[in-house]
């Protein structure tokens, strides 16, 4: 009798619960986030988490999707492509829905061909390396891609500032910094400037001074910097101390900079997907959702790229009306003019985003002000 009544009490308590949580009731739609938790690349992928997590949470205070609550399984890539690998293989183990990440090129890139045989689609927020999504047709981005970001720049450089002589410092470390350089001055050459000094280095280098030397001999009128926070701070922090007076200019990964480059990064310029003062009213609604959870400002300008990623996503699945990977992906491939923080977002059957904006910003009393967008030619 005891034990009737034990079981009649758990069941009864079981039902209050599922009755006050009904999402708790059914199955998870689980959705892989691989980023790095830890390593090198950890402080530039930070900001995207709480991004990631206020749009799963926005989703399940609305219902869910087709009944059921979004679960986000975060695996750490440990700042590798091996550690990207590692998580994609786990990502399938564990029979993911679909992925999100990773962040870096260089992690995507190892990533891709595991999530694209196991036909889990995947949604990069911000590898713009041109090969991330011709690894297959279950592979998309948010952002732009690298050969439009680096003619953007060789263009504003020429044309904008007046540039003539540039020098280019390239992360060979990389994929991302090695692809947006060679876009960068290849470019550059075509408009009429000269490439006057180009200097290579690894990811993990504190000291720049030897390279920084052969650019000052160099006296370029700019000096392009398309690599991290960290290695991209450090290098114009040590430029500007040994007399570099040359402009500084900076790709989408510069988020927060001024943490290493401090005052030195005054009047460079440098490409973004985002910017508070765009006046988009998905990314007012945006600021305003981020401000009501975390009581702070939007500080990393790739970070509204993760909650579009997620949004989109959602919205692929509601318009799918399964959870099917292979009818996501197609859904995905054929979403037209979704309306994203960081602007429309549109495939014409493809992995990249059609006609995806640049905002150049300038760095003017210790932020970076917006200064103008450039659209694709």
């Amino acid at each position: 009798m005891m034990r009737r009544f034990g079981s009649l009490c758990v069941m009864i308590l079981l039902a209050i619960v599922l009755s006050a949580c009904p999402g708790l009731a059914a199955e998870s739609i689980t959705v892989g986030a691989i980023f790095s938790l830890s390593g090198i690349a950890a402080t530039h992928n930070g900001p995207l988490i709480p991004m990631l997590e206020l749009a799963v949470e926005e989703v399940n205070e609305g219902g869910g999707l087709q009944g059921r609550p979004v679960k986000l399984v975060f695996l750490d890539n440990q700042s590798t492509p091996i550690g990207s690998v590692k998580a994609a293989e786990e990502a399938v183990r564990l029979g993911m829905t679909a992925v999100i990440g990773a962040h870096w090129s260089s992690h995507s890139l190892a990533m891709a061909p595991v999530l694209q045989k196991a036909g889990i689609p995947m949604i990069s927020p911000g590898s713009t390396h041109p090969m991330v999504t011709r690894v297959g047709d279950y592979i998309f981005r948010i952002c732009f891609v690298d050969s439009f970001q680096g003619r953007a720049m060789a263009r504003f450089a020429f044309k904008e500032l007046g540039a003539r002589r540039v020098a280019v410092a390239k992360n060979i470390d990389e994929d991302y910094s090695a692809m947006l350089a060679d876009c960068f001055s290849e470019s550059f050459q075509l408009y009429g400037g000269k490439v006057a000094c180009e200097v290579q280095y690894r990811g993990k280098a504190v000291d720049f001074s030897d390279i920084m030397e052969q650019i000052r001999r160099a006296r370029p009128d700019v000096v392009y910097v398309p690599g991290y926070t960290r290695d991209s701070g450090l290098l114009i922090r040590q430029g500007v101390s040994m007399g570099i007076r040359a402009t500084f200019l900076g790709g989408d990964a510069w988020d927060e900079i001024s943490i290493y480059a401090g005052d030195a990064v005054e009047g460079s310029y440098q490409s973004a997907p985002w910017h508070p003062s765009v006046p988009r009213a998905e990314s007012l609604r945006l600021k305003e959702l981020y401000f009501r959870k975390y009581g702070a400002e939007i500080k990393s300008f790739s970070a509204p790229l993760a909650y579009d990623a997620v949004m989109l996503l959602v919205d692929a699945i509601r318009r799918a009306g399964t959870s099917d990977r292979a009818r996501i992906r197609d859904c995905l491939a054929g979403t037209l003019d979704f309306r994203g923080a960081t602007g429309l977002i549109s495939y014409h059957g493809g992995g990249d985003p059609i006609d995806k904006e640049i905002v150049m910003l300038k760095w003017e009393k210790g932020s970076p002000r917006y200064y103008q967008t450039i659209k694709p030619e």
